[in-house]
């Protein structure tokens, strides 16, 4: 009974496809030569034409829309940044020229207090007659503090000793205030310009200084590296440390800043509280 129902609805719909073809047909040879005839009208084709280069003007205009609108956000991004460099280039000079200041003040002290101090006693004692050893005494602690002066301002030897020598040199002093350890790892025959130098010999310095003023610690581990690719300085020490997110530029980190941007370096301060400090700086030079 289904196979009698399967095959009649078959045989309807193949009637109808017979009946409904020849229809079609003869419909569209009825209708085509009106349908051409039409998009052969000039006007017809002039309308097709008309909207088509519209569409493709409103396109074009859309797209250099979007790119302007892109150009127009990208430049100003550019300018924010721009400026925002030069306001940081702005502030540096200004914390380096404090800092300038700040070192010509302290040098002018140590002269007033400490140099010209001494000279002035050994006038009055050689004024007084005082005895003749006591004067040399004197005399010579004023060279070894001249000595010092003159080291501060400018490493003896600076183009002739290498960066790790002047290094130790700096360091050494400090070791009568906490326990500093000095590691060196110096892969190349060639040393480093005298420019590069100093102001290592200056990071170095303004490293330590912040250490003894500011964290408390006992000791402090120093590291130089220098190979074919560039150098390494890092300083850690094991005092009370300070959430490195909420680090304040101060005169001594500007300047800092200052120096590592002068080697054009790239630098990172890791500290947590309780757990110390370590400072690394690394350059190609």
């Amino acid at each position: 009974m289904k196979l009698q129902r399967a095959a009649g609805s078959h045989l309807i719909i193949g009637c109808l496809f017979l009946y409904i073809s020849p229809l079609n047909f003869l419909l569209l040879g009825h209708y085509y030569p009106m349908f051409m005839e039409k998009w052969q009208d000039p006007q017809v084709i002039a309308i097709w034409i008309t909207i088509i280069v519209v569409l493709i003007f409103t396109i074009i205009l859309f797209v250099v829309k979007i790119m302007h609108a892109g150009y127009k956000r990208m430049t100003e991004a550019n300018l924010r940044e721009a400026q925002t460099r030069l306001e940081h280039q702005k502030k540096l000079m200004e914390t380096n020229l404090e800092a300038q200041e700040k070192e010509r003040g302290r040098i002018a002290a140590d002269l007033h207090d400490s140099l010209i101090g001494k000279l002035t006693l050994i006038r009055m004692k050689s004024q007084i007659g005082s005895p003749l050893p006591e004067i040399e005494g004197l005399l010579g602690e004023s060279i070894t503090e001249a000595r010092r002066i003159s080291h501060d301002l400018t490493p003896p030897l600076l183009e002739f000793s290498r960066a790790e020598e002047l290094m130790e040199g700096v360091i050494n002093p400090w070791k009568e205030k906490m326990d500093i350890r000095f590691h060196t790892d110096v892969r190349v025959a060639a040393d480093l310009t005298p420019d590069v130098k100093i102001q290592l010999l200056r990071i170095v310095q303004e490293l330590l200084t912040n250490i003894i003023k500011h964290a408390g610690a006992t000791q402090v581990q120093v590291g130089f590296r220098h190979t074919a690719n560039g150098i390494v300085l890092s300083v850690s020490d094991n005092g009370k440390g300070f959430d490195a997110k909420q680090l304040k530029k101060g005169l001594g980190l500007n300047s800092l800043e200052f120096r590592m941007q002068y080697l054009n370096a790239r630098y990172k301060v890791r500290s947590k509280p309780g757990q110390g400090t370590t400072t690394f700086m690394a350059a190609a030079v």
